[in-house]
């Protein structure tokens, strides 16, 4: 058998897959399994019986992998940093109420911790970003700041008898886990150079559990996170109370000394001609994509280019290159240079700092090299199932990333797709590679696609033309910006020259995923499909591939045609067919967006309305349109809106709108009195115009029937005074009236407000209600309910928001008048269905 590590590579990936789908694995029955499989394939092996033995081997492995990564995810899932972390939010809860005052819903606890940073401190929007393995929970705060100092020379008085001693005193105990902290403040920036790779830190963090957005369609973010390591999150509210106790070993502290200058040398060569080509040429050379815009992302990611920044095999590869074309002039041939590639490629993995996708093509290099060195003669695919069988033994949770699967999925489609078409070219090299690439290009899209629709819901095949370019540019940017750092140190010139270079590799690679825009069609945003519809893709893709060359021509047909019929289900999906068209129902969703608003309506027809996007007060990357409003509504069946309204210009309410314009065009965006001076709002008028949407001014009286439903403007009336700042009481409120039936969708509107509403708004059966200003007691007055009578009332806030929302005075009121409340920070996202 040709590719005989395939076997147990095929028993431990299945086997990974399946414990993470069934974590609670009986540990006796998998102990017997592998007992029963070992006497099994001892049996096979005597008896000679090689297809039985490769059986029992398979489910060896799969046994193993099984517990394995089931065992990994609830090291990962609760980790003892998580356990003492609810332990130490209780007691600060009961300590509260103790004290009379009311905390958020989430837990959180402020905790003084120690631990390794995994990762140089990044800066980014909200301040600067490190990454830490705890290994010590402090019990007590209030002495950070005077221990350690920076630059300590080594570990004596952390890890010694005095270390030990210390901790005790101070209460310390043993939690491991990891976390994502921000440090903010004016004094974070000017500390970044100190928070390296592998130096304990001790900080004071405001813990506390991930972002969750409990709505259909939108990815549990948390169980990402711990996946990824990082049980909590936290803040530390300067950076003052980050000390370094100890540097890290000598060759972490060089490394870390070479990617700083590394930094310093892009910035000054290639930052000089532009800070964006900087950034990216940072990203392929050190790895580093914190300077990185999210709108340069995204033209990258619709091209289907962004793999290029990520250093990965392509990144790995022509470093590879480039090493033995250097030890060829030196002199160095066969196994010195194979030896010495793999030693100079595992010191560069470390100098970038890791990654999954960096550990993937150095140990991916690092099996071809060793292989060579010794003169062993295996097919690739045996080098490919080895390097994925040792990386999710090593990681089982690994088997989750998509990352992995991609790569691994599009190294197996060109290595089974290549040998096949070789054969047919047999012109010279200049004509043969053309043909050869778009054929690999072609094979790694159709094994990506549906990959890329359930994790990312973004399908592109823009990548097959545009990597013709984007490949090439990409090596002029990498090679160019590693000759920069050398050359930084010989001449600032020479290191110029080299960084003009550079810049217009990655200003290249830019422009040429503008060109995108000339055929649109080719990446579009879609639901996650079912896992059944990509289980069948692939299932009838292989199963076609195993029969090409059989004399069945129905099995090939049959699977042929399954594979397409897939793929069609994928990329169309059926449920925006039907869900156009309307079902006779009115649907209203309250999204749960944290400390925001929004709620997507569905007419009784199939047109659709949005009423605010949510977004985050903060300067976060984490875009709440993009990342939860937008799968909501790919959720429901819809890749288009009919109208978006913005009650008014706060950022929680319309600091997804930017993302949701772009993607879904919608026909009308309401604004109700406008603020000429806002900027936000100023762009998301330029953005209206770009998607070719008319932007509309909506007054109280104004009406539109939609799918039999009648929108009414009850708030606000025509301004008599230009607005120079955004004010609730402007917010817009809209009732839906269908029947029977009335919702009231209120903005943030406050008690003046309140009182003209009710008067404007006639009687309804059943009516339905979004709380104003999430619950606040500037809003919902007795008088106001009294008015309305609802029967359901929704609240929109953050589980973790510090405003106090809802009051608990508030929820009172509307329990009051026989309303029931929902709340999307305990229920998650609350959705209305009604016939009217």
């Amino acid at each position: 058998m040709r590719n005989i590590a395939a076997v147990p590579a095929v028993g431990i990936l299945g086997g990974a897959v399946f414990g993470l789908l069934v974590p609670d694995l009986p540990r006796d029955l998998a102990s017997a399994l592998l007992i029963a499989c070992a006497a099994f394939a001892w049996w096979a092996w005597w008896t000679a019986r090689s297809r039985r033995l490769a059986a029992v081997i398979v489910a060896a492995f799969f046994v193993g992998g099984a517990l394995l990564a089931a065992d990994a995810w609830q090291r990962a899932w609760r980790p003892s940093l998580r356990v003492a972390f609810e332990e130490r939010a209780r007691e600060a809860r009961a300590q509260a109420a103790a004290e009379g005052r009311r905390l958020p819903e989430d837990d959180e606890a402020f905790v003084v911790v120690e631990g390794v940073l995994r990762a140089d401190a990044a800066a980014t929007a909200s301040g600067v970003s490190l990454s830490v393995n705890v290994d010590g929970l402090a019990g007590q705060v209030g002495r950070v700041g005077q221990i350690g100092q920076i630059g300590q020379a080594g570990r004596e008085g952390q890890d010694g008898q005095e270390g030990r001693e210390r901790k005790e005193r101070e209460g310390f105990s043993r939690a491991s886990g990891g976390i994502l902290v921000t440090v903010v403040g004016s004094l974070a920036a000017g500390r970044v150079h100190e928070w390296r790779t592998g130096r304990r830190v001790r900080l004071a963090v405001q813990l506390r559990r991930p972002s969750r957005y409990l709505d259909p369609g939108v990815p549990d973010y948390e169980r990402a996170l711990a996946r990824r390591g990082d049980a909590l999150v936290g803040t530390v509210k300067s950076g003052e109370l980050v000390d370094v106790l100890a540097r890290a070993d000598w060759f972490d502290e060089r490394m870390g000394e070479a990617r700083a200058f590394a930094r310093r040398a892009i910035d000054d060569a290639v930052g000089g001609w532009s800070p964006q080509s900087a950034a990216i040429v940072a990203a392929i050379v050190i790895g580093d994509r914190a300077g990185l815009g999210d709108a340069v992302q995204r033209r990258l990611q619709e091209a289907g280019t962004y793999h290029v920044i990520a250093i990965s095999g392509g990144n790995i590869a022509i470093l590879a290159g480039l090493l033995l074309g250097a030890f060829r002039l030196a002199g160095w041939l066969g196994r010195t240079a194979m030896l010495a590639a793999i030693v100079a490629l595992v010191a560069y993995g470390e100098l970038v700092g890791g990654g999954a996708s960096v550990d993937r093509a150095t140990l991916m290099a690092t099996v071809y090299f060793g292989a060579r060195a010794f003169d062993q003669r295996s097919p690739p695919l045996n080098a490919l199932a080895v390097v994925a069988a040792a990386l999710v033994a090593a990681d089982p949770l690994s088997i989750a990333d998509p990352a992995f699967v991609l790569t691994f999925g599009a190294t197996l489609a060109i290595l089974l797709v290549m040998p096949t078409v070789a054969s047919r070219f047999a012109r010279g090299e200049l004509v043969d590679q053309p043909p050869r690439f778009a054929l690999r290009r072609s094979a790694v899209a159709l094994a990506k696609f549906p990959v890329g629709a359930l994790a990312f819901s973004c399908v592109t095949f823009a990548g097959l033309g545009l990597n013709f370019l984007a490949i090439p540019l990409m090596g002029v940017a990498q090679i160019a910006g590693m000759a920069v750092v050398p050359a930084a140190i010989v001449s600032p010139r020479l290191a110029a020259v080299a960084g003009w270079a550079a810049h217009l590799g990655a200003a290249g690679l830019v422009r040429s995923a503008d060109l995108v825009g000339f055929a649109p069609g080719l990446t579009y945003r879609v639901a996650p499909p079912s896992w059944i519809a990509v289980s069948i893709y692939y299932g009838a893709a292989a199963l076609w591939w195993t029969l090409r060359r059989s004399s069945t021509v129905f099995g090939r047909r049959a699977s042929a045609l399954l594979a397409v019929g897939a793929a069609l289900w994928i990329l169309v999906d059926p449920r925006t067919l039907i869900a156009r068209r309307g079902d006779g129902m009115l649907h209203v969703t309250f999204i749960d967006v944290g400390q925001g608003d929004s709620a997507f309506v569905v007419f009784p027809r199939g047109s659709t309305l949005l009423v605010d996007a949510g977004g985050l007060a903060s300067s976060s990357s984490f875009d709440i349109g993009d990342r939860v409003v937008a799968p909501v509504v790919r959720d429901a069946g819809f890749r288009r809106l009919d109208y978006v309204a913005l009650t008014h210009g706060d950022p929680d309410h319309i600091g997804g709108a930017g993302s949701i314009l772009r993607e879904f065009r919608p026909r009308e965006v309401w604004e109700g009195i406008p603020v000429p001076r806002f900027e936000p709002l100023t762009a998301l008028r330029l953005a209206t115009q770009a998607a070719g949407a008319r932007w509309a001014n909506v007054h109280a009286g104004d009406r539109l029937v939609s799918g039999d439903v009648e929108i009414v403007a009850r708030h606000p009336t025509v301004e008599d005074w230009e607005r120079q700042k955004v004010r609730n009481d402007d917010s817009i409120v809209l009732e839906l009236r269908w029947r029977e039936v009335s919702v009231v969708l209120t903005g943030d509107i406050g008690k003046a407000v309140e009182r003209t509403v009710a008067s404007a708004i006639p009687p309804a059966r059943l009516r339905i209600i979004k709380v104003p200003h999430h619950g606040s007691l500037t809003s919902s007055t007795p008088a106001f309910l009294n008015a309305l009578r609802p029967q359901i009332a929704v609240v929109s806030a953050g589980r973790s928001n510090h405003f106090g929302h809802p009051v608990p005075e508030v929820l009172d009121r509307y329990r009051s008048v026989g309303a029931e409340v929902f709340r999307t920070d305990q229920d998650g996202a609350v959705m209305v269905e009604s016939d009217g």
